[in-house]
């Protein structure tokens, strides 16, 4: 389910909404200087926090992850829609496509070292035989010490939503006009894509292993729907002048809970398993009510 609406709903949904949009709507240069500060801010922060934390690597790599992959796609995206409508939900798509690859990225760049450093002891003592690990190989095919940057790429330039992305920023580029047909067949498939995201999350929650994990779990809620959001409003409000829509659709999307597809991609790695899949759970019951304050204190302080 998951996938059929990731590859299909959602790459749909941001397709038709960009292309439907004049570029110049959508896109605005404040927007990068305000979104890729707050991320790596943000990021360096957990970063410190935790590295020095001491916890299992897998553990640990699970946190740092978690703490920094949105749920976007599937909550930011809908609620965008649905309270300010399709041009936030356009420029979204536009925040989506620049932050994805990064995600992408540093979820198996941390997943990845920290997985060499848990196994980096039991890398030349284990044996061969049995099928354990042997002459520098990881527990996921990689070999010790190195990234795979093809399957990184590979990652990234298929992935539906970000082909969905390129393709309509051309056609609103280049002020295309789409075939009626052609645009009914990608509203269809746009109009299934919040339904299908709403019912996906609902189907990933496992409520086990949370009490075990209700600590830093707390932490990671509190950092990913509080303190980002915050950091980005701080960029947007208060150095960077961002416009009323852009620092809304900015701010929601940062203070969306951790993302599902966390739990997809750590499943390639040597990872806590249970403590993403906890977080998830967590952290989405939260944004209920914390994604209503901010929706409540982006319209007070930044009317749209």
């Amino acid at each position: 389910l998951n996938k059929l609406t990731y590859n299909f709903g959602l790459s749909s949904l941001v397709f038709i909404q960009i292309a439907q949009n004049k570029f110049s709507d959508i896109f605005d240069v404040k927007l990068l200087k305000v979104l890729f500060p707050s991320y790596f801010s943000y990021i360096l922060i957990i970063f410190f926090i935790f590295f020095f934390t001491k916890i299992k690597a897998g553990t640990k790599s699970a946190i740092i992850v978690s703490s920094f992959r949105n749920n976007m796609a599937f909550i930011g995206m809908p609620i965008l829609l649905y309270a300010f409508g399709e041009l936030a939900s356009a420029k979204a798509s536009i925040v989506i496509a620049m932050l994805l690859p990064l995600n992408i990225i540093f979820t198996a760049i941390f997943f990845q070292v920290f997985n060499l450093k848990a196994a980096g002891v039991n890398i030349n003592s284990q044996p061969a035989a049995g099928g354990n690990p042997a002459n520098g190989e990881s527990l996921n095919g990689n070999t010790a010490g190195k990234i795979n940057l093809k399957r990184l790429a590979k990652e990234i330039f298929l992935d539906p939503v970000i082909i969905g992305v390129a393709a309509g920023m051309l056609v609103s580029y280049f002020s295309v006009t789409l075939p009626k047909p052609v645009t009914n067949i990608f509203s269809i498939l746009s109009d299934i894509a919040v339904p299908l995201a709403l019912i996906s999350i609902g189907a990933s929650f496992k409520f086990a292993h949370i009490k075990s994990h209700i600590k830093y779990i707390s932490i990671i809620s509190a950092a990913k729907l509080v303190l980002f959001p915050s950091i980005a409003l701080i960029f947007g409000k208060y150095v960077f002048n961002l416009g009323s829509l852009d620092l809304v659709a900015i701010c929601i999307l940062f203070a969306t809970p951790v993302a599902v597809a966390t739990y997809i991609q750590g499943q390639k790695y040597d990872t806590d398993l249970d403590f993403i899949s906890s977080v998830i759970i967590v952290s989405t019951i939260v944004s209920a009510l914390t994604l209503t304050a901010w929706l409540f204190v982006l319209r007070m302080i930044n009317p749209v």
